[in-house]
């Protein structure tokens, strides 16, 4: 491993919590006595598209996040060919076009921020590509012997080198709305003191909302190496999902994304991992070490936290329904709970009006001001009440988009 002298201060809304280096290692300061630190996200892929970089500034607790703009970022290779990054919003740098990287050529990455400090990366390849293997799934019990769906990458190392990979994933899932009905609240009048001031009244859905669709991408380090394993075989858990756990009701999908690393980035994320699964993450108190390969190049005195990475990208999706793994089987709970039906007041408690158009009392329809407010759904009439004249719902019970989208995922399989 390359020896460098990082010193570490935490900024927990980034995933990178690490320290920049050189020779001999010392002992960081207190948080009282460090700087702002210039924190770098340079996670390069093989990907033929547009990539960026963030830039930051690391920042306590209680702290807003500060990015760092106005930065002179491109990549350089050992060919002499540039690629440049140009800022498209504070501390994102996109690059101009698609990259293509050389498997054989070096990269280093090389930052100059408005106030003229500059800062490089050691020359990085892009490592061997692999393919990802399989994605399996499969009904089972965790450590916890809680019931669910585990999901599985199964890889392998074809040249008898060991390989080191990175994983993260997008998973989307089919919302449908246990209690839809085809008629929503239409607000026709709201005004108190005026003759019909609070007139409520059914019609028919337009827009989709019995089913939708909603996505989230993983937030964990999630790693793998064929370093110790027989015949250079992994099977790593990317997932697990309790049956309890709505968004595997009815089709749920899940993208696994693998990016082969080199072993120093692999050790990297590996001591990053570690460091913060600790309490520490949260206490920003105890400063740590972890080797990176960024560092200043015209002010020895200036820190940097980060790493630049070089890493070959795979990815496979899957797909599995709930009847699938728990034939005939009960669904999961909803998300919200649709037992209790609610039977709010169109018209106030204490209504009265000194004279038109002036109220002196309560003048406020609490079923008006739900439905303005998103927060109830159509479930009833109820007959002579005048008073309370609907039964309701949480609007999540009959109103998928309050979950997630209604556009259909251009990538998404029913079969």
């Amino acid at each position: 491993m390359r020896g460098i002298k990082n010193i570490f201060k935490i900024s927990i809304a980034w995933t990178l919590v690490i320290a920049q280096s050189c020779i001999e290692e010392i002992q960081p300061p207190s948080i009282e006595q460090t700087e702002s630190l210039l924190v770098v996200d340079a996670r390069i892929s093989d990907r033929p598209i547009n990539q960026e970089i963030i830039l930051s500034r690391s920042f306590q607790l209680e702290e807003e996040p500060v990015f760092e703009t106005g930065a002179e970022v491109f990549l350089e290779g050992s060919s002499g060919i540039r690629f440049n990054f140009l800022e498209t919003q504070p501390g994102t740098y996109v690059s101009e076009s698609a990259l293509v990287i050389n498997p054989s050529e070096g990269y280093s990455l090389n930052i100059t921020l408005s106030d003229g400090s500059s800062f490089g990366s050691e020359q990085e390849f892009l490592p061997r590509k692999v393919e990802i293997g399989d994605i399996e799934f499969k009904r089972e019990f965790n450590g916890f012997d809680e019931e669910g769906v585990g999901i599985y990458v199964k890889n392998s190392s074809t040249n008898g080198d060991p390989n080191f990979f990175r994983y993260e994933y997008e998973e989307t899932y089919k919302i449908i709305a246990p209690n839809w009905d085809p008629f929503e609240f239409d607000v026709v009048r709201y005004e108190p003191c005026f003759p019909d001031p609070f007139v409520v009244e059914i019609k028919p859905r337009v827009e989709e909302t019995k089913t939708c669709y909603a996505s989230y991408s993983s937030r964990d380090i999630i790693l793998a190496s064929t370093e110790d394993q027989v015949e250079n075989e992994i099977v790593k858990s990317i997932r697990f999902l309790s049956r309890d756990n709505y968004i595997i009701s009815h089709r749920y999908s899940i993208l696994v994304n693998q990016y082969s690393q080199s072993v120093d980035a692999f050790s990297f994320y590996e001591s990053l991992d570690d460091f913060s699964s600790s309490d520490l993450v949260f206490s920003q108190v105890q400063p740590g070490l972890i080797d990176g390969n960024i560092s200043a190049k015209n002010n020895s005195s200036v820190d940097v936290i980060g790493f630049f990475e070089l890493s070959s990208f795979s990815s496979k999706r899957v797909y599995f329904n709930y009847e699938d793994l728990f034939p005939g089987e009960e669904l999961p709970p909803y998300a919200v709970n649709c037992e209790t039906v609610g039977n709010p007041r169109l018209w106030p408690e204490a209504y009265h009006c000194f004279a038109e158009g002036i109220c002196d009392g309560n003048c406020n329809s609490p079923l008006i001001d739900q439905i303005l407010a998103g927060t109830l759904v159509f479930a009833a009439e109820k007959e002579d009440d005048f008073l309370s004249p609907f039964f309701t719902l949480p609007s999540p019970c009959g109103d998928c988009t309050k979950l997630g989208s209604n556009v259909v995922p251009e990538f998404w399989s029913e079969e």
